[in-house]
């Protein structure tokens, strides 16, 4: 398991467990929750859209990853692009992404080669059922979600505030740190980072960058330290802007952990995501001419197969 990806992951993991805990708590009783739950709901629709996503890794104050993305989505005419880069340490690695005329189409900064993805007779049947089940969100099942968020969260709405600005733009914000933040997080989050930075996990051999579109997932991971102790949440924080179409423009979260390593060193790990959307109903995605290009074709079963060791799954 890569150790760096699994603590990005725990992050974004219990900081969205924040965010849906301030969505869905609370109703009736708390004007942020309200507030929140309405502009998710409605932000979910805009199906047109342009988002920028910084996602940063800090140790001790040094920086161990940042990943800067630009995705632009119309899903209406099924097309799509992105640009990531990826620095840690010194290296930048940069991707990019495109989905247009039906086809996905990867290129990385270090080479000439557009990679054409073609899914084998497994993935294009199931791709072909998700298309055609048309994504609907079963109303009953949301409700049942709720419900059963609302029975875990207990006093955490509690924590959510709301500041009412010009324009009808509103400003939310929650925060919980210490001994505000359950029990029952803090002891699934040093779990899921003691499992993902275990010695196992670092040995176990990494896919080579060509099957990875030029990602080097081996130097991103050698960059993380390996929390064995002492391992808790410290806080986290969730700050959301919302327009007067009830749009989330905003949304930042910060995540604190500490733990030490197996020499007994003591780490204090900052992750932060910043997310701004823009453009709402009026963005084109990127598309790339391949007339003259070098181009590969590459089937997905092939290469997940390669991948994970023969298993095809």
């Amino acid at each position: 398991m890569n150790k760096k990806l699994t603590m990005m992951g725990l992050g974004v993991a219990v900081g969205g467990m924040m965010l849906v805990t301030s969505v869905y708590a609370g109703v009736g009783e708390a004007p942020g929750y309200e507030a929140l739950k309405s502009a998710v709901k409605q932000t979910a629709t805009v199906h047109n859209v342009t988002r920028l996503v910084d996602v940063s890794v800090k140790d001790n104050g040094n920086s161990l990853l940042q990943v800067k993305s630009t995705v632009k989505q119309d899903t209406g005419n099924r097309s799509g692009s992105a640009e990531v880069a990826v620095t840690s340490g010194t290296e930048t690695q940069k991707v990019y992404l495109y989905n247009q005329d039906g086809k996905q189409i990867v290129k990385t900064d270090d080479s000439d080669v557009y990679k054409v993805l073609e899914a084998g007779d497994k993935q294009g049947k199931q791709k072909h059922a998700r298309e055609g089940s048309g994504h609907t969100p079963d109303p009953q099942t949301i409700q049942e979600v709720e419900n059963v968020v609302d029975a875990l969260v207990g006093n955490l709405k509690d924590y959510v505030t709301m500041n009412e600005g010009a324009g009808n733009v509103k400003d939310i914000h929650f925060k919980l740190s210490g001994s505000q933040i359950p029990a029952v997080v803090n002891a699934i989050g040093s779990l899921a980072i003691k499992h993902g930075t275990s010695e196992q996990a670092s040995q176990r051999p990494l896919p080579a960058k060509a099957d990875t579109f030029g990602i080097d997932l081996q130097t991103i991971r050698n960059s993380v330290p390996h929390l064995t102790g002492d391992i808790k949440m410290d806080a986290v924080e969730v700050n959301a802007t919302v327009d007067a179409d009830n749009h989330i423009t905003n949304q930042s979260a910060e995540i604190r952990i500490s733990g030490k390593d197996d020499q007994g060193a003591a780490h204090d790990i900052v992750l932060n995501v910043d997310m701004a959307l823009s453009s709402l109903n009026s963005t084109t995605p990127d598309k790339v001419d391949l007339t003259g290009k070098q181009v590969e074709n590459v089937k997905l079963d092939e290469l997940s197969h390669k991948r994970w060791g023969g298993k095809n799954e």
